[in-house]
């Protein structure tokens, strides 16, 4: 249960309320390694549907005389049977649980063909250990191998597991660094429990929450930086119909639209106005004018 995401947490809750079962914030934060604020939410997302009450002590259940429809209902069959694709197609290695944890549909069991193409986990043995180290909250260290092929110790306290752009990742308080960092779960390898826990830190709690309902980003490092970017033409027309969720509109004319472009590497910006040139261009940052430059200097000296 603990690679669950917001799909599979709220079949798990129907599945309780549905038999009566009283739902406890603090079990469901700590049975699917999110925060108790995310765990309520879930709960709550049921509220404008079925009629929810509040025990106290943060438990919850259905009130009496009512009841959640099961799997017979068509709609719920359907939902299921997507669900159960769309975990599939996320983490074929886990077939074998997925199947254990949603129901079987009777209707639509064949119906649904997904590729989501997330990599594959290659070290389950570590990835389950960095699970339990964030189920129990206890530190630990594990060497991780960089892009350019070095080495390093790392003494992280972990705090989730990520999804960026299909590839795996682990969301951690750095130690020597302070500061939340992100890792790429393929990269890691021997990790060692310290043998003493760390107590969840409400500013860091916070900005997981903060950050990722903004965006995502492979480039995770907790030094959020941005820049101005002026777009014409194309790109001026782009922006306006898919902003992103990280850019913010400073100013627009009938010709010129700027925004505010938030990142945490430059690759980031970089990649971005290259794919719209000429229509775009970086306003007042020399550093990142001087790094596109060569990198199209190089561009052009290579063909």
């Amino acid at each position: 249960m603990s690679t669950a995401t917001l799909a599979t947490r709220l079949v798990f809750i129907i599945h309780k309320l549905s038999h009566g079962e009283i739902l406890n914030i603090k079990e469901l934060s700590t049975e699917f390694l999110i925060s108790e604020r995310q765990a309520q939410k879930d709960i709550l997302l049921f509220s404008t549907i079925y009629e929810i009450e509040s025990l106290g002590q943060q438990n919850y259940r259905l009130k009496s005389g009512f009841k959640v429809l099961d799997a017979s209902n068509e709609d719920t069959e359907i939902a299921l049977a997507l669900l159960k694709s769309l975990q599939h197609s996320a983490l074929p290695q886990m077939n074998e649980y997925i199947d254990e944890a949603i129901p079987e549909t009777r209707e639509y069991k064949n119906i649904f063909v997904l590729s989501i193409d997330y990599e594959d986990i290659l070290h389950k043995k570590e990835f389950y250990k960095l699970l339990q180290a964030i189920k129990t909250q206890e530190s630990c260290s594990f060497n991780y191998t960089k892009k350019d092929g070095s080495s390093k110790k790392v003494h992280i306290h972990p705090y989730r597991i990520a999804n960026f752009s299909n590839f795996w990742y682990l969301l951690a308080y750095d130690v020597e660094a302070q500061k939340l960092k992100s890792y790429h779960i393929n990269s890691i390898e021997s990790v060692e429990f310290a043998g003493e826990n760390y107590i969840s830190n409400v500013a860091i709690e916070k900005e997981i929450e903060d950050t990722f309902a903004k965006f995502n980003s492979v480039w995770f490092d907790g030094n959020l930086k941005s820049v101005e970017l002026e777009l014409v033409a194309n790109a001026k027309l782009y922006a306006q119909r898919n902003l992103s969720k990280n850019s913010t509109v400073i100013s627009q004319d009938d010709e010129t639209l700027t925004i505010s472009f938030e990142y945490y590497n430059s690759a980031e910006v970089l990649s971005f106005v290259k794919g719209w040139l000429p229509d775009i261009k970086i306003i007042d940052n020399k550093p990142l004018e001087d790094e596109l430059k060569e990198l199209m200097q190089r561009y052009l000296q290579s063909i």
